[in-house]
């Protein structure tokens, strides 16, 4: 009896102890739930979201999704490259405007200038929900997702390899017509085309070339070679489909995904990958300083660094985000796990030096 007795209070003691786990277990889980109601129902009360997006409709299309999971929060999504929107930005912020949420594109030296101005708040404290602060769901650990020295500001969530440039083969023939090198032989001069080069893509690309081949080569490439640079993505691939320029710097991925969707084949352009070179392209986050909509804001970071969403948006712009958990839709461009310390960052802050050195070399020559 007496036996009994106890393993009937030693069960008892078990069962109170597990029962014990499971209530403080569920604890935070109510406790986070509650918090994202709150958040939610704060970003309907603002009931707006303001973002500067990355040039492309599936890019616009993709954002807009947001909408659609959450009606009551108007969003309205501006596409703009880098080299159009900071000057905006700056005139903005020169007569006390603060009409921006967030920003999602690339990051250059313009970015970082603001950082240190003072007129950006970090990322890094809107990250919520546990799949989205979980190291082990980003590729290099989180900390590696962000491309400011701080590790706080400028998140990014895609990831890929990146090429120097593009060309057409039809035009660029041999072996060394398909190398960085060989961008300055004489037959090219005047045959290059550029993306405006004080910002996005091209600068990234020619900061790459400045940081592995040295200055005097970045010069004879700027200068003796006589790109022609412009800000129509849309005109740049025409010109390198015609072979008018059958080198090309800077041109979207989501203009090469366009051409495609028209019936295009796209097997004649070809990237230089000779460098190793990651980029996270136009996926990266930068939340303005006093935004006006910072529940909105923080539910749409949250929503987008999501794994549904970001296989999503990774699968209809064939990009490779930095989730580990999400397929990459462009394998050819995946960044090797086992070797990111040879990678150089393309738009990582430890890169701006050369950047700076970049857009002082154009603006001597009066480009």
């Amino acid at each position: 009896m007496c036996a009994s007795m106890a393993r009937l209070g030693s069960r008892m003691f078990a069962f109170a102890c597990a029962l014990g786990a499971v209530l403080m277990n569920v604890g935070p889980v109510r406790a986070q739930g509650a918090d994202w109601d709150a958040l939610v129902a704060a970003a309907n009360k603002e009931g707006a979201l303001v973002i500067s997006g990355p040039q492309g409709r599936d890019w616009r299309v993709q954002l807009l999704e947001f909408q659609k999971v959450y009606p009551a929060i108007k969003l309205e999504v501006t596409p703009m490259a880098s080299r159009d929107f900071w000057p905006r930005f700056s005139k903005e912020r020169d007569v006390g405007q603060i009409l921006w949420d967030l920003r999602v594109g690339g990051l250059d030296a313009p970015g970082y200038a603001y950082k240190k101005a003072g007129a950006l708040d970090p990322i890094k404290p809107l990250l919520m929900l546990p799949e989205v602060v979980d190291s082990t769901k980003w590729l290099g650990g989180i900390q590696n997702s962000y491309l400011d020295k701080e590790k706080e500001y400028f998140f990014a969530f895609i990831a890929y390899e990146t090429a120097s440039a593009s060309y057409n083969r039809k035009f660029a023939t041999t072996p060394e017509d398909q190398s960085v090198r060989g961008l300055l032989q004489p037959k090219f001069k005047g045959k290059i085309s550029m993306a405006d080069p004080r910002g996005g893509a091209s600068l990234n690309a020619l900061s790459a070339i400045l940081q592995v081949y040295g200055e005097d080569f970045a010069r004879k490439l700027l200068v003796d070679q006589q790109p022609v640079i412009t800000k129509e993505p849309r005109q740049q691939m025409d010109w390198l489909a015609s072979g008018r320029y059958p080198i090309a710097f800077g041109i979207p991925k989501a203009t090469f995904l366009e051409y495609g969707q028209r019936g295009v084949k796209l097997d004649d352009y070809v990237e230089m990958k000779e460098l190793k070179v990651w980029t996270p392209g136009v996926g990266a986050l930068t939340l303005m300083k006093g935004a006006p909509h910072p529940n909105a804001a923080k539910l749409f970071v949250n929503w987008l660094l999501k794994q549904d969403t970001q296989e999503k948006l990774t699968l209809a712009l064939k990009l490779n985000s930095r989730r580990t958990d999400v397929k990459a839709h462009d394998p050819d461009l995946e960044v090797d796990p086992k070797a990111l310390s040879s990678y150089i960052g393309s738009q990582n802050e430890e890169i701006q030096e050369y950047q700076s050195r970049i857009v002082t070399i154009l603006q001597e020559n009066g480009k």
